[in-house]
């Protein structure tokens, strides 16, 4: 079993000590942060609770809207919201304090503290990988969402995922070879800390925080179980109604907590007393293995804000939201959760800590201006047609008298100016560059850059075949065994088709050769050797590759 004592010991040592003293927004501060929270909830409305900690102490703590419309209860000091998965922080840091006591090693296979899960994949996937969503184990709401389930419209508990998960036997990806984001990790994780603490998993973490002062924090045993002062969750649907709350799982979501107690674990995290090891608290804000994909660690991504490091994290259940952001370098952290559908929680927290700076808020980003190295000009005729941008929808590329165009459905076409090589601007954005190239399996992309916003890709998409027997061979049935689920596809010309996935009947388009699309939902066929069809896969988000046989059961 490794140890981590000469890790903790070495970040200690070089800890340099935390000198405490009030660290007030000054008037200037106040001044944009007021401005910013000024509006955004009209009275009688649901609101939110916001924070900042800076250099270990409290510079900010305000409330505003009512955590119950029934009995216009006010949100305040003793409210508890779910912070959906911003309780994931909380389920990484448990794993590295079992680490440091020697009871679990993050590079082994988890299940060797899990032995029944997962029990028809047969590739080995580490503790790290679970918590750095490198594991390829597909996310849990994903498949029930595929089966026909919608998770806020019935109970679902852990042990629910747990049955449809082993029944699994393939993954999104080999362990360890890519990163996407799977609640199921962190179900997982919660599984093996109470397997391997013999303690129920909400009356261990029920006693982890109480050691933390965290008095008023912890998961649910049951739905049902009533939680004093909680704050109800509220979506605009013309007029306020209560969003259900019905689902029950432990470690990916649903911790109920106050503004109080996260701001106290965030003063703890720059520096304030502890029951934590300080090196244990301090690993827990990086990145596990700088070479595995991704930018995530113990529940938190990494990135950049306003030219330096930031370390956050997003949670959203139905219209409960929450939002954590950190500057290490200038021990600063903004935390906000809510229980209203409308106001963006994320662009609060980080227009409150742009507030701060003195920064745009659009210019709080540092993503890539253009890609690394520019590449000799294509050909337009490599260049023209439609591409992909994962799921969120297509672009097209046009000619028209000699010019490039980008086309998206609902919106005008913009020229592309030709700027160097492989790179073209919008004529309308000069910032926001575009970049063709090859992706590394030889499909041949675009890339679009623009400093405030993550790199967006874009895979070309196959042409549609003009003929309509191609059509027609895809009218037929499929099965996966894993969900249960069965999809027919029937045509109805041109590149209409309908999609029937357990009884229910949805319009699908075909957007390219053997590839249809429903939503997010993406199905592609493949033929064998003589162009027959035999096999469909399935993508949704969070699932990749789910693998459809063809079947004649098909009701």
């Amino acid at each position: 079993m490794r140890s981590f004592a000469w890790i903790f010991a070495f970040v200690f040592a070089i800890h340099l000590p935390f000198e405490s003293s009030a660290r007030d927004l000054s008037v200037s501060e106040r001044a944009r942060v007021d401005a910013v929270l000024d509006g955004l909830v009209e009275e009688g409305d649901p609101g939110f609770a916001i924070g900042v900690v800076r250099e270990g102490e409290i510079a900010l703590e305000h409330y505003e809207g009512l955590a119950d419309l029934s009995f216009e209860v006010e949100i305040g000091q003793a409210t508890r919201f779910n912070i959906a998965s911003n309780a994931k922080q909380f389920v990484g840091v448990m794993a590295l304090s079992l680490a440091e006591q020697g009871q679990i090693d993050l590079d082994e296979d988890f299940r060797t503290y899990l032995p029944d899960a997962l029990p028809l994949i047969s590739q080995e996937i580490s503790v790290n990988q679970l918590l750095t969503h490198t594991s390829g184990v597909r996310d849990i709401y994903e498949l029930w969402s595929l089966t026909g389930i919608t998770w806020y419209e019935r109970p679902l508990s852990t042990r629910d995922a747990k049955r449809l998960l082993d029944l699994q036997s393939e993954l999104n990806f080999a362990p360890g070879s890519d990163y996407l984001y799977s609640n199921s990790n962190y179900v997982l994780l919660a599984q093996m800390i109470e397997n391997v603490t013999a303690e129920r998993f909400d009356l261990y973490a029920r006693a982890f925080f109480d050691e933390l002062g965290m008095a008023d924090t912890g998961w649910k045993r049951r739905a049902s179980n009533i939680i004093p002062q909680q704050a109800r969750p509220y979506g605009d649907w013309n007029g306020w109604r209560e969003f259900p709350a019905i689902v029950n799982l432990f470690g990916d979501g649903y911790l109920f907590t106050t503004l109080k107690d996260q701001l106290m674990w965030e003063m703890q995290v720059q520096g304030a007393a502890s029951e934590l090891p300080r090196g244990l608290i301090e690993i827990s804000q990086r990145r596990p293995d700088r070479n595995l994909p991704g930018n995530y660690g113990y529940g938190l991504e990494m990135s950049r804000f306003g030219g330096q490091p930031a370390v956050s994290h997003i949670g959203s259940t139905g219209a409960f939201n929450a939002y954590v952001l950190r500057l290490p370098e200038r021990q600063m952290s903004v935390v906000v959760m809510g229980n209203t559908g409308g106001v963006s929680m994320v662009g609060l927290g980080q227009r409150v800590m742009a507030a701060i700076l003195d920064i745009p808020v659009d210019q709080a980003f540092d993503y890539p201006a253009g890609p690394d190295k520019v590449l000799a000009r294509p050909t337009q005729r490599e260049i023209l047609g439609l591409y992909e941008l994962g799921n969120a929808g297509f672009l097209k590329i046009t000619q028209r008298d000699g010019d490039l165009y980008r086309e998206i459905e609902g919106r005008d076409p913009v020229r592309l100016v030709h700027e160097v090589g492989n790179v073209w601007s919008y004529e309308t954005l000069p910032e926001l560059k575009i970049a063709f190239d090859s992706a590394p399996e030889g499909t041949r992309r675009l890339r679009l850059f623009l400093p405030s916003q993550p790199v967006n890709t874009g895979l070309k998409v196959a042409p549609v075949p003009n003929d309509a027997g191609s059509r027609e061979s895809l009218e037929k049935c499929f099965l996966n065994a894993e969900t249960d689920t069965w999809i027919r596809f029937d045509w109805q010309g041109e590149n209409d088709f309908t999609m029937t996935k357990n009884g229910r009947a949805r319009d699908a388009r075909m957007v390219g050769a053997d590839y249809i699309r429903w939503n997010a939902y993406r199905f592609r066929f493949e033929r064998s050797a003589n162009e027959d069809v035999v096999r469909l896969w399935v993508d949704n988000n969070r699932i990749r590759n789910v693998r459809f046989e063809l079947s004649n059961e098909c009701d």
